[in-house]
């Protein structure tokens, strides 16, 4: 979604919208894989009719939108998120945390999120998160259910302070944004989550394509028969696909399907 799907607007382009609909009339999936959870996708509804399955939270819950049904989710181990929580209890850390598709902050993080240098979302997490009082004690209460679990920080080397801090638990750890630390469980990410639904579909992966621009769609791109860069990604998704296409703002989305996915 975000810096692919999304212009820098955060609004889905009718150029995609209608290459989508050209690719479903000629029986191919487009898959959202996103780390977003199903509540950040609400209000996209109308938009994404036509996309029925979506690999969310960055692999660690493959969902049926169409039949509103998790098709597959993977919980981060209990003995982690404890670390997490106490890490967070002892620090001036933004949560965001996924529970079956519902993502939940804390108020007090929500009213001073330009902090964290996370201001852009805050309309968002406005109309989809579940505002708590503690994150703590959700993360006390809730510690076998976390699917993803997201860190946002001050600034980026205290980003790197918490990734060492966390760096010998069982969990996937993956920088998002400029202060952002995103946890699934261990070997959960994007890729992983495209394996699966290539297997439920029936589809060899060697026959899938996969288009990102950050960090997070590094395992995605390597996976996928196909990687291709948007215009706008950061050099190391650029180096490691195959092909590039116009940035997010350009028609990038639409360019990849019509050109690489139709023809």
């Amino acid at each position: 979604m975000d810096g692919t799907l999304l212009n820098s607007q955060k609004m889905i382009s009718n150029d995609s919208i209608t290459a989508i609909k050209k690719a479903k009339s000629l029986n191919k999936q487009i898959v959202l894989g996103t780390g977003r959870a199903v509540a950040e996708l609400r209000e996209y509804e109308e938009e994404l009719d036509d996309i029925r399955y979506g690999i969310l939270e960055s692999g660690a819950l493959i969902y049926d939108f169409k039949q509103k049904k998790v098709l597959n989710h993977k919980t981060l181990p209990s003995e982690s998120v404890n670390k997490i929580k106490e890490l967070v209890a002892c620090s001036d850390i933004m949560v965001i945390a996924m529970i079956n598709g519902q993502i939940y902050l804390q108020q007090s993080h929500f009213d001073y999120i330009y902090k964290y240098k996370m201001e852009d979302y805050k309309a968002l997490y406005d109309r989809s998160a579940i505002l708590v009082d503690d994150i703590t004690s959700l993360l006390e209460k809730e510690k076998d259910n976390f699917e993803k679990i997201n860190l946002y920080h001050h600034k980026s080397e205290e980003r790197e302070e918490s990734y060492l801090k966390l760096s010998h638990e069982t969990v996937t750890m993956v920088k998002a944004e400029s202060t952002g630390l995103e946890m699934t469980a261990i070997g959960v990410e994007k890729g992983s989550g495209l394996q699966f639904l290539c297997d439920y579909l029936n589809i060899p992966i060697s026959e899938s394509i996969a288009v990102g621009d950050a960090d997070n769609d590094e395992s995605m791109i390597r996976n996928a028969g196909l990687g291709i860069a948007m215009g706008n990604a950061n050099k190391n998704i650029e180096n490691l696909a195959d092909f590039s296409v116009n940035d997010n703002d350009n028609g990038g989305c639409s360019q990849a399907i019509y050109k690489y996915l139709l023809s």
